[in-house]
């Protein structure tokens, strides 16, 4: 089967997939007749069994959907959904909501074999068009989603009740879609010797030729060892598994931030801000494959800034009372992981093999979700801190300087480097 027709397929299931109008009025719904849950259980009770159970399930899962050849995990996702959706319609309590969040949490571990679903199918050489396309697709399912929310909201045609309905519906249509999805054969990937031959002469080999009787630790530890041996997967996936904490952190809780200033009768834009965020999020990812710049060379210097301006955006989401800027710095901080993300993806599959594609990715969300469910405990859960929300983004502010403290050490040491050598060649 042509690969570009696998590409469509998957494109199309990334839409349906995020055609979720729900998503953006979660926290109302919530804290709606139609649940009558308080902000406070909502936050430190419900939310946090999203992060630990994503962090639970993505170690079998990235181990697991390289071994079954990403479809079974793919329908997984999708199964995983219509039990999230189905429990948002029809749980009441605070332990059937936790059971949606964990169910959610299987969910978006699943979610990596999307991912790295086509990088498998297609040539090393298309690698930059199908990370654009398929994180587009799923920017272009949130818009139309979210687009739908607010409309329905601000005029009143619809409820909270019936977005979360329709939600539901197209999760249970993509779970017939990713049946369709054409399986990726086991003797494609023996097939492989000859690239990853090829790989280990250029020194960033992570796993050896398929063979069948080599222990699963062993297995682990060779696929490891790309971090030793290639710096660029190194410092990309530190900043992946960072930022992704810290992203994931804000995205769970924003809508907790902005609550507090949505009472009764005002303007509640949650879908029309994450309708524009995810219209940059697809226009910026889109066009990333035709931007020409060295990543890979300034990439501690893009972090550092990068960190530091998100620092600064979530310090004065923590102090400003304006809704309306709110919503601008959220905008600000997710395209600026939008664009990089994508900019991860597409340097990091470029020296792997598709033997390890979701491997590495899942290890580096594992990573991700490691520090940031000891984020949660402190931070939100009720048995830690549950600080208010506006402490919780103070200190998810200083967690981004941190970030920009850490990636400053090696640029100062590079731009160090560099001067001296220019000495050295002057004398």
């Amino acid at each position: 089967m042509h690969w570009k027709f696998t590409a469509l397929l998957v494109c199309i299931y990334g839409v349906v997939k995020e055609f979720r109008p729900g998503t953006p009025f979660l926290t109302p719904f919530l804290e709606s007749e139609f649940k009558n849950f308080t902000n406070e259980i909502i936050y430190s009770e419900i939310y946090p069994f999203w992060t630990y159970s994503y962090l639970l399930f993505l170690i079998p899962v990235f181990f697991l959907t390289d071994a079954l050849r990403y479809k079974p995990v793919v329908i997984l996702e999708a199964l995983s959904l219509c039990a999230t959706w189905a429990l948002m319609i029809w749980g009441k309590s605070v332990r059937q909501m936790q059971l949606m969040q964990i169910c959610f949490g299987l969910a978006s571990s699943a979610e990596i074999a999307y991912y790295s679903y086509m990088y498998a199918v297609v040539d090393r050489k298309h690698y930059k068009k199908i990370t654009s396309y398929t994180r587009a697709a799923k920017m272009v399912g949130k818009f139309f989603a979210y687009s739908l929310a607010q409309i329905f909201i601000t005029t009143g045609f619809g409820s909270y009740l019936l977005l979360i309905q329709i939600t539901f519906g197209a999760v249970f249509v993509v779970f017939f879609i990713s049946l369709f999805l054409p399986p990726i054969a086991k003797p494609r990937l023996q097939g492989e010797i000859v690239e990853i031959q090829e790989l280990k002469k250029n020194n960033i080999s992570q796993i050896s030729e398929t063979n069948h009787s080599s222990s699963f630790f062993k297995d682990i530890k060779q696929k490891l060892s790309i971090f030793k041996e290639n710096e660029t997967v190194l410092i990309w996936s530190i900043w992946w598994a960072l930022a992704s904490c810290g992203t994931f952190q804000i995205s769970n809780y924003v809508q907790t931030l902005w609550a507090r200033l949505q009472n009764d009768g005002q303007f509640v834009g949650n879908g029309m801000v994450e309708c524009v965020n995810t219209l940059l999020g697809a226009i910026i990812t889109f066009y990333l494959q035709y931007i020409k710049f060295e990543w890979k060379k300034y990439g501690e210097f893009i972090f550092f800034t990068s960190s530091l301006a998100i620092s600064i955006s979530l310090l004065g989401m923590s102090e400003i009372n304006n809704i309306f800027i709110l919503y601008g710095l959220y905008l600000f901080t997710d395209c600026i992981y939008h664009m990089l993300i994508a900019a991860a993806s597409n340097i990091i599959a470029s020296q792997l093999n598709s033997a390890s594609y979701s491997f590495i990715f899942g290890f580096n969300t594992f990573i991700a979700l490691i520090f940031q469910t000891i984020l949660t405990f402190l931070v939100t859960d009720k048995h830690g801190f549950a600080l208010k929300i506006q402490d919780q983004f103070r200190i998810y502010s200083g967690y981004f300087l941190i970030m920009a403290l850490l990636f400053c050490i090696p640029f100062g040491l590079k731009v160090i480097k560099k001067r001296n050598m220019g000495t050295v060649i002057v004398e």
